[in-house]
């Protein structure tokens, strides 16, 4: 890891997030927004899918994926900027680390759901209840997804453990 950040530190980029004034300001702001599309899609489709919130069409909860997919492309780009910006910092620091497993642990999630309830949902009773599986991924998408809101907001406070 230290080779990593020894890599970053000076860089181009680095040099560019570090030396712009408005640049961190305006990333966390667009971090705050990709943060909003992908929670807010993510959910209402995980309550749909843990068997909750059956007013609304199972289908209709596709919908809102493209916003939780732009939700977190935003925050990817922008969280990869900010560890440019402060390599150092983040590489050292246990909040940043628990986040990015949850990260994993999501992507995990979502690579399952794609492949294994995704292409079933059609079938299913449009405001029925959910199969166990579906509630099972809904589950661990919504622990997943706070606790990475959760640790975010902490990692200014955490430090290094």
């Amino acid at each position: 890891m230290d080779a990593l950040v020894q890599a970053i530190e000076g860089g181009t980029i680095n040099t560019w997030i570090l030396s712009s004034y408005w640049l961190w300001p305006a990333l966390e702001i667009i971090h705050f927004i990709g943060l909003s599309l992908l929670l807010g899609a993510m959910l209402i489709v995980d309550l749909r899918l843990a068997g909750f919130l059956r007013q609304i069409d199972i289908m209709a909860i596709h919908r809102l994926l493209p916003l939780a997919t732009l939700g977190f492309l935003l925050n990817l780009v922008t969280g990869t900027l900010f560890f440019i910006g402060d390599p150092a910092r983040y590489s050292v620091n246990i909040g940043f680390q628990l986040k990015m497993i949850l990260v994993f642990i999501a992507g995990l999630n979502a690579l399952w759901f794609i492949l294994k309830i995704n292409p079933r949902v059609a079938s299913w009773d449009a405001h029925g209840d959910t199969p166990m599986e579906a509630k099972v991924v809904a589950a661990l998408s919504l622990i997943a997804w706070f606790g990475v809101l959760l640790l975010g907001r902490l990692i200014p406070y955490i430090g290094t453990g």
